[in-house]
């Protein structure tokens, strides 16, 4: 059995892992400051802290009472159009935020720190994306998450805790279970095609048609958020 702190435990990808971990009887702690986080998705079996991750002597205490030995680190700021507006909420939610937690592993029993990156750290417009691909964020969430990515390398290595890093495209889907999905004031493809398919007189409007593509139209990169759930709860 683990004792795994989840930073953001209480948002779309959050608590589909810790549907998934506590199913596998593993003992999980959620901090949360729920700005975009719902009290709906915290799992019961799961211990909530109301707490933002800027707050390190907090996580801290709670690292150290509750014997944490793994950090899933989601909590941050993540839709890409924000981020133009407000980058200074940007560095200080996803750069000062990440720091804040890195500080707060340091001398604990942590020994596992799992971050939750982004592929648009990426250059774009590359047609074929690795691991080893061109990297040149564009955008200020990309700038941010890479400066991040930085601080758990360098924290990590110095603090001889292990890491690992995931850059993942656009996520969808719900739990199996029909308990959890995604709840969100912004627009998200699929989630306005399910909202259109519940009308009598379903209407999916697609924009854009210039894309070098054989219809014209562009293409993305999905995974189900069960999928990404699991293949996180593997480390």
């Amino acid at each position: 059995m683990k004792n795994i702190l989840i930073t953001g435990g209480a948002g779309y990808i959050g608590s589909h892992i810790v549907e998934i971990l506590v199913k596998n009887k593993n003992k999980i702690f959620i901090i949360d400051n729920l700005s975009t986080g719902f009290k709906k998705l915290i799992n019961n079996k799961a211990k909530f802290y109301k707490a933002d991750i800027l707050e390190t002597k907090k996580i801290k205490q709670i690292i150290i009472s509750n014997k944490i030995d793994s950090v899933i680190h989601l909590a941050g700021s993540l839709i890409i159009g924000v981020g133009e507006k407000y980058p200074k909420l940007y560095y200080k939610n996803n750069v000062l935020g990440t720091r804040s937690v890195l500080s707060a592993c340091k001398n604990t029993f942590v020994k596992n720190f799992i971050f939750s990156s982004t592929a648009a750290i990426y250059k774009d417009k590359q047609k074929v994306v690795r691991e080893s691909s061109k990297i040149q964020p564009k955008s200020v969430y990309g700038k941010t998450k890479i400066q991040a990515e930085k601080l758990i390398i360098s924290n990590c290595k110095k603090f001889k805790i292990n890491y690992a890093i995931l850059r993942y495209f656009n996520v969808c889907g719900a739990s199996p279970s029909g308990k959890i999905g995604l709840i969100s004031k912004t627009d998200s493809l699929f989630k306005n095609i399910s909202v259109a398919l519940m009308k009598k007189n379903p209407v999916i409007k697609i924009y854009g048609n210039d894309y070098n593509t054989p219809d014209g139209t562009t293409i993305r990169d999905y995974i189900h958020v069960s999928d990404l759930a699991e293949h996180i709860t593997k480390y």
